[in-house]
This record gives structure tokens, C-alpha cells and sequence, in this order.
């Protein structure tokens, strides 16, 4: 028999022309070998086995291996017949020529499970095809067990922990293991693995290069571009899955399999006609990036979605988001992905848990980037018991308000205002979906105090800065607060604070006062609706409102009534904090008409408004003589006023001023 040196010295002088006219007879020979192989062979020695391997590797690498010599091969190298070196050297050059049999995969599927071939040969690929099959359903108890026995003797193996991995995004519930952050690819990427020789091999073989390495990949002939961003980009449509490798030409999806591949679905039609029989990708990376995805997770009634989204949210908010790890990260990619997270709930129209346990982490150490972002997080944290959220969130709020800016303090307050907005959304359409172990007193408690919590950092604000726009941004909270039980079905009527609406009554601005005479007006109408509910008993749920509530209304009331309407505002204001005097005190400030200074002629905020009236009618000597309005022109006046916008201070007038008068009428 000739020496292997001397075959492969005559295999090298051959012309590439004789090699391409030689190489199946030179491969059917080796195959035939191969094929008789059936009990354990020894390679010290063995000559006739080293000539044929090496007449395999040099075809294969070339020209590529046909599908029934790969079933082979495959089956050899899994066998456990041959050295561990020779099975190596063998699975290397495995390179398909043409189209593969579905039974070579299910053999080679089979061979993995008898244990035949080696630990090193066999886990790494069979954990990784494991990882690309794994659905929720094949999450057992059992098998978490054994991957965790199997990692405690073999250590931290990268194919094991991805196995691990995928286990725990279906079933977080069953893996308890905190996976290392630093492992960031535990298997090599399949389809880059021969693509290479796979370009060598369509050169070769004299086809087209392009389309032969695109078929051999299972890839289609227009494939999407490679993204060189964070794993937060991928690409939601797979190009190959496990339901669909056998029939990669086909585009309908076979009626045998249970369950359908999103990358099956292009369109909003297909994706209702197959909405009982879908199933999300492993890769949840790329469900915020697709709409279809996010429709889908909205229609399905199962928690499995969420539980899959949020564990992968949370993950990747921690390792590519925080700052509280003190790794530096690309600012544009970091605020281009926060902003697709808060799309994503907005599409939702639902907080994700992962956002808001990086909330909870980052905010102690925040300092202040990502501002409009971080904010926007916080509006759609979800509906908790205030007081399991006000250690974590709110009391680190409390602090960075204190010591913030004018600007960052009403987008503060424009975050609450949006977050009590969703809270409500929330509850009015989903009025059972709270925590199973609170119940309609606990829930009221957390709006409670949620509502009271901003009044404080309102009330501390308007200390702080004399804003107009401060204080509108607050109105705006509470004009939602005013309306909670007509408009959310909500029993909770809660009034502003004293230094919210006295700074309101008192502003020099009429936007906001005309937004405060809306206010009161709904409460009013609330304050009136619960009450007849109450005693027609028609609430559904009971409503005890206390007297201190009603009395802190007719407060409000009496004073906003005496500055605009009776002109008795330093009088008839009985508020512990309000703005009642003393005459004598008022007498030696100087200013004849006191009394006046706050009804609807003299008032600053609409003063302007009476000028201009009378300058439209009088003489410019005349103009300011604004006594005049209390006369002939009163109602004439009254309708200007409405005529120029303040439509919501007519509101109030006509529900409450007439009331007061009736009532004084009446005694």
C-alpha cells in the first residue's frame, strides 16, 4: 500500500481540471470505505484510514460533500467508532454540496442521544439545536434539573448556560440561576460557520456564487442587511426556523404543524387568520421593534409574552442602559432604544415590570441623563400599592425635586400627571387587573396617596419659584384630579392644597384663573354626583366622602366667590390658610379699595381685559375709569369676558354664584 505521503504528493500534482473530472470516483471510494466501517477502528497506524481521510477533507473543503455522503460521514463521526481526532477532522469538513435530507438531521438527532460519541462532540451542538427548538411547553422541571447537575460538573460551559438562558426567558419561574452578564454569545453563530467554504465551494462547483451560498445558508435572495447596532436591533424575521427548515421554498405554511413562525406573518389579516396557532420568536429583542409582534402580545389573554418580554427588558436595560455600572455607553443608541421601550408601552398601553425595576435601580444614582426618557418611564410604571412604590421611586423623587431646576420640576409634574392618567386609563378599562391581594380600599389608598404626594411637590414648588407655567402644569394635574369619579368611575374626590389654589385665586395671569373656575366647577359637579349616589344608593361601589371634604370645598368656595364676585375677599375667607385680615391691618396699607382688588373688574389677571373694554367704548379719559363697569355696562362686560376666552370662569359663575345667591335669598 503506498504511504500517505505519497498519495497526497500525486493528489497535489493533479491539474485542477483532472481533480474536478477525478474527485466523485476519488470521494465514492473513500465513501465506500467509510461506509463499511462498523465496530471501533484504531487510527495508530492505520493507514488506509488516514489516505481516505484526507482525500474526504480536501473534497470537502473544495467541492463540497453530496447529501448522501454527508449522512454518512455524519453518522461515522457520531458513532463513537472512530478516534475523537478523526470524528473532529470529519465534522470540519462536512460541508454540503447540494440540499440535505431531512433524515440525515433526525439520524444525527438520534446518534446525540445515545451517548455513543463523546461529551465534547456531541453537547455543544446538541444544547445549541436544543436552544433553536425549546418552546414553552418543552420547559420542564425535570430537564432544568439535569442541565443544572450537568453544569455543576462540567462548570460554567457557555453551550449549557445558553440552554439555561433560553429555559429561564420562557419559564423564569423554574431557573432561579442568575446568569453571568459577561458571557454575551453563547453559541457561534450557525450560519457564518462554513459561509466561507461555502463561497469556495459554489465557485467551484461553477454556479452562480451569490445564489448557490444563499441557498446552501436557507436564506431567501434578497436578504435583509446585517445591523452592526446592539441586540435590541435584530432582525425580527428569522430567515430560517425550526418549523420551516424543510420546506424553505415554500411560501404557505404546512397545515400539520401546530404552531406557525412569525416570520410567517406580513400582514395584519395573516396575522388574525393564524392568531390561535402563533408563537413569539426566542429572540424577544425583536418584538419592540415590530408592530405585528406587539398586536400580537395585545390580542393573546396568556402571561407568557409579558413574562418573556419583561425578563429580557430588564436584562438589557442593566447591562446596556445603567449608569449605575459605571460603563460608558452610546448616547444616541441608549436614547434611541429608551425611546422605542417607551413606544412600546405606549402601544401597549401597559408599564412594563423590566422598566420599572430598572427605575427602582437607577434612580438613587441618576444624574440627569436621559432626562425626557427617564420621565416618560416613570409615567407608565404600573398600578402598585402606593406604599410599595414611594421607598423605591417616589421618596428619591422627593429629593431630586428639591434640588432641581424650574424645568425639570415641571416636567416632573407632567410626568405624575401622565402617569395618574395612565393609572386611571388603567383601572377604567381593566377595573380587576390590580394585585390579586389588594382590594377597591387598598387601590383607592394608593390614588390617594399618589395625588396627595404630588400636591406636596406642588405646594413645595410654587414656594420655590413664582412660575406661571409652573402653576399651570399643576392646574393641568388637578383638572384631571377634579373630574376622577364622573369621568374614571373612581370614589375618590380629592381637593388641591391651599397654597395650589390660593396661589391660583390670587395669579396675575387669566389662563390660569379661568383653569382654576373649571376646576371647581368639576368638583363641584363630582362633589354633587356622589353625594346623590349615595343616597339613591345607586353607587357600585360605596362611597363614604368625609365632611372635612365638603368643608374644604365650601372653603374654596366662599373665597373665590368673595375675591371675584361679592368683592369681600379679606372677609368672607374663613381658611386657617387663607387670606382673610383683619380691616385695620388692611386700612393701613394704604389702599382705599381693598375690597375690590380681587373681583372681576379690578382682579390682575383679568384687568387688562377691563381696559380694554372700556377703551373700545369711552373716551381715552374715561378708559380707566373702571368704577364705570359696575353700571350700565355690568352685563355688557360679563359677556366680553366670555367672548374672549373665559368660557370656564361663565361655567363657575353660572353654577355657583347663583347658587350662593339663592341661598342668601332663601334666609
Amino acid at each position: 500500500m503506498e504511504s500517505v505521503k505519497d498519495s497526497e504528493t500525486k493528489m497535489a500534482k493533479l491539474k485542477p481540471k483532472d481533480t474536478i473530472m477525478r474527485h466523485p470516483q476519488i470521494l465514492d471510494e473513500a465513501l465506500h470505505y467509510f461506509k463499511q466501517i462498523t465496530t471501533k477502528v484504531s487510527l495508530k497506524g492505520n493507514l488506509t484510514l488516514i489516505q481516505h481521510l484526507t482525500k474526504i477533507e480536501s473534497i470537502g473543503l473544495k467541492h463540497g460533500i453530496p447529501a448522501d455522503g454527508v449522512d454518512i460521514l455524519l453518522r461515522l463521526a457520531l458513532s463513537g467508532n472512530l478516534a475523537e481526532s478523526v470524528n473532529t477532522r470529519i465534522l470540519k469538513c462536512l460541508i454540503p454540496a447540494t440540499e440535505l435530507h431531512q433524515n440525515c438531521i433526525t439520524s444525527a438527532v438520534s446518534l446525540f442521544c445515545t451517548g455513543k460519541s463523546t461529551t465534547s462532540t456531541r453537547c455543544p451542538s446538541l444544547c445549541h439545536l436544543l436552544y433553536l427548538l425549546t418552546r414553552k411547553e418543552h420547559v420542564k422541571a425535570y430537564r432544568v434539573r439535569s442541565l443544572l447537575e450537568l453544569q455543576s460538573r462540567k462548570g460554567l460551559q457557555p453551550h449549557i448556560l445558553g440552554l439555561l438562558s433560553i429555559y429561564k426567558v420562557f419559564c423564569p419561574e423554574l431557573v432561579s440561576l442568575t446568569l453571568p452578564s459577561r458571557i454575551k454569545m453563547y453559541f457561534r453563530n450557525s450560519k457564518l460557520l462554513f459561509a466561507s467554504e461555502l463561497k469556495i465551494i459554489a465557485k467551484n462547483n461553477s454556479g452562480d456564487p451569490v445564489r448557490d451560498y444563499r441557498l446552501g445558508l436557507g436564506e431567501s435572495m434578497n436578504p435583509p442587511p446585517r445591523s452592526v447596532k446592539r441586540k435590541w436591533n435584530s432582525n425580527p424575521y428569522v430567515p430560517v426556523s425550526s418549523s420551516t427548515i424543510w420546506n424553505s421554498n415554500s411560501n404557505s405554511f404546512s397545515s400539520r404543524n401546530t404552531t406557525c413562525p412569525m416570520e410567517k406573518i406580513q400582514t395584519f389579516s395573516q396575522l388574525l387568520e393564524n392568531i390561535l396557532k402563533l408563537e413569539l420568536p426566542a429572540q424577544m429583542g425583536c418584538v419592540i421593534q415590530s408592530p405585528l409582534l406587539l398586536n400580537f402580545i395585545n390580542c393573546i389573554n396568556e402571561d407568557d409574552s409579558l413574562l418573556r418580554l419583561n425578563y429580557w427588558l430588564a436584562f438589557t436595560l442593566h447591562e446596556e442602559c445603567a449608569w449605575y455600572t459605571g460603563q460608558k455607553r452610546n448616547k444616541q443608541e441608549v436614547e434611541a432604544f429608551l425611546n422605542t421601550v417607551i413606544h412600546t408601552q405606549k402601544f401597549l398601553q401597559e408599564g412594563l415590570s423590566g422598566s420599572e425595576e430598572f427605575l427602582y435601580k437607577c434612580l438613587p444614582s441618576w444624574n440627569g441623563n436621559y432626562c425626557t426618557q427617564i420621565l416618560q418611564l416613570i409615567s407608565w410604571i404600573p398600578l402598585h400599592s402606593f406604599s410599595d412604590i414611594k421607598g423605591l421611586l417616589f421618596e428619591t423623587f422627593m429629593q431630586l425635586f428639591v434640588s432641581s431646576s424650574l424645568n425639570f420640576k415641571i416636567d416632573v409634574l407632567r410626568a405624575l400627571k401622565d402617569l395618574l392618567q395612565n393609572w386611571l386609563v388603567k383601572h377604567s378599562v381593566c377595573p380587576n387587573s390590580t394585585d390579586k391581594n389588594d382590594t377597591m380600599s387598598g387601590l383607592m389608598t394608593s390614588f390617594d396617596d399618589m395625588i396627595q404626594f404630588t400636591g406636596r411637590l406642588s405646594t413645595l414648588g410654587i414656594q420655590m419659584h413664582n412660575s406661571s407655567l409652573l402653576l399651570h402644569v399643576i392646574l393641568d394635574f388637578y383638572k384631571l384630579v377634579s373630574d376622577v369619579y364622573v369621568q374614571s368611575y373612581l370614589p375618590l374626590i380629592v381637593l388641591p392644597p391651599p397654597a395650589v389654589f390660593y396661589a391660583a385665586l390670587l395669579c396675575t395671569d387669566s389662563v390660569n384663573l379661568n383653569q382654576l373656575c373649571y376646576i371647581m366647577y368639576r368638583y363641584r359637579e363630582n362633589l354633587l354626583t356622589a353625594k346623590n349616589n349615595e343616597q339613591l344608593k345607586t353607587s357600585h361601589v360605596l362611597l363614604n366622602i368625609s365632611s372635612q371634604t365638603f368643608q374644604l370645598y365650601n372653603q374654596y368656595l366662599t373665597a373665590m366667590v368673595g375675591c371675584l364676585w361679592t368683592s369681600q375677599a379679606f372677609s368672607q375667607d374663613n381658611h386657617p390658610q387663607g387670606i382673610k385680615m383683619a380691616p385695620e391691618i388692611l386700612e393701613k396699607a394704604g389702599v382705599p379699595t381693598y375690597k375690590k382688588t380681587f373681583n372681576i373688574v379690578f382682579h390682575p389677571a383679568l384687568l387688562s381685559f377691563a381696559v380694554t373694554f372700556l377703551r373700545d367704548r369711552l373716551s381715552e379719559d374715561k378708559m380707566f375709569e373702571l368704577n364705570l363697569l359696575k353700571g350700565q355696562y355690568w352685563d355688557e362686560y360679563i359677556e366680553f369676558l366670555y367672548g374672549e376666552g373665559m368660557t370656564d370662569l361663565k361655567l363657575f359663575l353660572e353654577s355657583s354664584v347663583n347658587r350662593v345667591s339663592s341661598k342668601k335669598t332663601a334666609s
